[in-house]
């Protein structure tokens, strides 16, 4: 009989990369991680699992075998577990939510924290990830709830709409920009910018906002594209150039980064809430999505700027 928890450690390998990485994850040391493997390893026969590619720990063809079966039954596996706790009216499991990386990192840890208040028991993991990989990863079910800023289409989803919050467009401290009045949108043709990676919803969301503005995106002069929050606006600070970003991502203090009143309404992003379209969801997953659209975290929403 196979045993979970070497299953569980198992895939944290195939997931990290290597034992260490996967010890730090389960919160093991690496030898506890070797000595997990080398039982399973054992258990099937004494077949290896792994083989060393690099500085990556990879699945032999034995282990890639074993791979899907092992997220079956752990997952079959949690849900047992979840299904007796909940008998003692105790909601618990484990649940992994995704976002990208820009305020929608800095949105969900609000909300998740006010969460785990309320239900302890349940374990919460965060991925912070593109949103094509999030979209993959949901439908392969590695990930239970994503939050992404902008609408999908494809087919299967349950998507609800969170909030929308405005995009401000900075630069540095001591650009002349900074103390004009209502700066025309043309002048971005002439600007060095700052943007989120080509393709990214975030992107599209910004050369669609400026294209009702009549700044085309071939007029845009890129000279960064980065998906990371803190990565903009350090590079902000820097003088390299000026960019979009979430009104959330605007740090308490001027700290070397200015706001610039862009002419015309302001751009802004919509958020939505994204799961997969099927029946009997575990309780604990349940408990969260209705919490997510609950006028609580409704209120969290708004104090952190969404409208």
């Amino acid at each position: 009989m196979l045993n979970t928890f070497h299953l569980r450690t198992f895939l944290a390998v195939v997931d990290t990369g290597s034992y260490s990485a996967a010890a730090l994850a389960l919160h093991m040391t690496q030898p506890a991680v070797s000595q997990q493997i080398r039982a399973l390893e054992e258990q099937l026969g004494e077949i290896k699992l792994f083989r060393r590619v690099g500085k990556r720990m990879v699945p032999t063809h034995a282990g890639e075998e074993l791979l899907t079966n092992a997220r079956d039954l752990v997952q079959l596996a949690e849900r047992a577990e979840q299904t007796i706790l909940a008998l003692k009216g105790q909601v618990a499991g484990r649940i992994v939510v995704g976002c990208t990386a820009n305020s929608g990192e800095r949105l969900l840890p609000r909300l998740l924290a006010d969460f785990h208040t309320r239900f302890p028991a349940v374990h919460l993991e965060l991925i912070i990830a593109p949103a094509d990989s999030l979209l993959d990863a949901l439908g392969e079910r590695e990930i239970t709830l994503i939050v992404l800023e902008e609408q999908q289409r494809r087919r299967g989803l349950d998507l609800v709409e969170l909030g929308s919050e405005n995009l401000v467009l900075v630069g540095a401290t001591g650009s002349p920009l900074l103390k004009q009045a209502q700066v025309p949108p043309g002048i971005l043709r002439e600007q060095p910018l700052i943007l989120p990676r080509q393709g990214s919803p975030l992107r599209r969301t910004i050369e669609e906002g400026l294209r009702k503005r009549s700044v085309l995106p071939a007029d845009l002069h890129p000279v960064l594209e980065t998906d990371s929050a803190t990565g903009v606006l350090q590079s902000v600070r820097a003088g390299l150039g000026l960019a979009f970003v979430p009104k959330i991502c605007l740090p308490s203090r001027s700290d070397g980064v200015g706001t610039i009143d862009l002419a015309g309404p302001p751009l802004h992003q919509d958020w939505f809430l994204i799961r997969i379209r099927e029946r009997g969801q575990p309780r604990a997953v349940q408990e969260l999505y209705d919490y997510m659209l609950s006028p609580v975290a409704r209120t969290i929403l708004s104090k952190a700027g969404l409208t």
